[in-house]
């Protein structure tokens, strides 16, 4: 008896996790399929997939005339990378000091940084526009950088908080014994063993600021589009490009989700090792 509720129990876990896997990645393969189908086959009701519409035009055309796809690529990259970049050099130290040293009013600013993290950004976009047009900022990467950092830096900080508190506390005695200063600790023996959580947290702090759509559509015109505004430009007021719309969506995922398949053994020890202590 026990033998066979073994088995029902692993049998149900087995189809719970393959209908996640199914719902997690049915609109990925539909993008995929959409965007090798033409413009004909798409709008067609009902809707007939055969083998013979499958085709490589919509990503023909994307590439070869679609130089605002580039553009874009080019912007949310630098915009991307850095806005990663300052919110783990700024949120690590944060981080560590929250949870390693004696500072008042710890648990308060916890909650401040909790709070920022779940404030809609719909409610203070005026303010940040506002803001963005008084410094002359506007359609600026400088503009988008700081605006996303002011989201993706509480991630940070709550992320490697967690790591840090579950570090065993015999490698900072063994450093002060050495005579290492509290900068030095944290430089040579905190952050290399925090190679998976900074991984994880800067992985999630980039896939944020690649994927923002609301904030860049209201802070820019044209400079500084980013490839979430470049795919949305294939929805036309007559026509929707289906097709080249989901190639483009297609080839800005690319990068992302190569980077996050090269380094999934560290995002995923940093997260449950922040995340579960946080």
């Amino acid at each position: 008896m026990m033998r066979r509720s073994t088995l029902f129990h692993s049998t149900g876990i087995y189809l719970g996790l393959t209908a996640f896997v199914f719902l997690t990645c049915a609109p990925l393969v539909w993008m995929i399929v959409t965007s090798l189908l033409p413009q004909r086959t798409l709008i067609t009701v009902p809707l007939h997939i055969g083998w013979s519409d499958f085709t490589f035009s919509n990503y023909t055309n994307v590439i070869l005339s679609a130089h605002q796809l580039y553009v874009g690529l080019g912007n949310s990259f630098i915009i991307s990378l850095s806005t990663t970049a300052l919110a783990v050099v700024l949120g690590a130290p944060a981080a560590y000091a929250l949870a390693r040293l004696r500072v008042r009013g710890s648990g308060a600013i916890m909650l401040m940084v909790l709070t920022a993290q779940m404030f809609p950004a719909v409610v203070i976009v005026i303010p940040l526009f506002v803001a963005a047009a008084r410094l002359g900022l506007i359609d600026t990467k400088l503009n988008l950088i700081l605006v996303y950092l002011s989201f993706n830096l509480p991630v940070v900080i709550w992320v490697l908080r967690g790591f840090f508190l579950g570090l065993p506390e015999g490698l900072e005695r063994a450093a002060r014994v050495d005579g290492a200063s509290v900068l030095q600790t944290f430089w040579y023996i905190i952050l290399p063993v925090s190679l998976p959580a900074l991984s994880a947290a800067a992985i999630f702090a980039f896939i944020e600021a690649w994927n923002e759509f609301f904030l860049a559509l209201i802070m820019t015109r044209q400079e500084s589009v980013t490839v979430p505004l470049v795919i949305s430009a294939f929805a036309g007021q007559y026509r929707t490009l289906f097709g080249e719309m989901m190639a483009s969506a297609v080839i800005s995922i690319s990068p992302v989700i190569l980077m996050t398949i090269m380094l999934r053994n560290l995002i995923i020890r940093g997260f449950a090792d922040g995340l579960l202590k946080g």
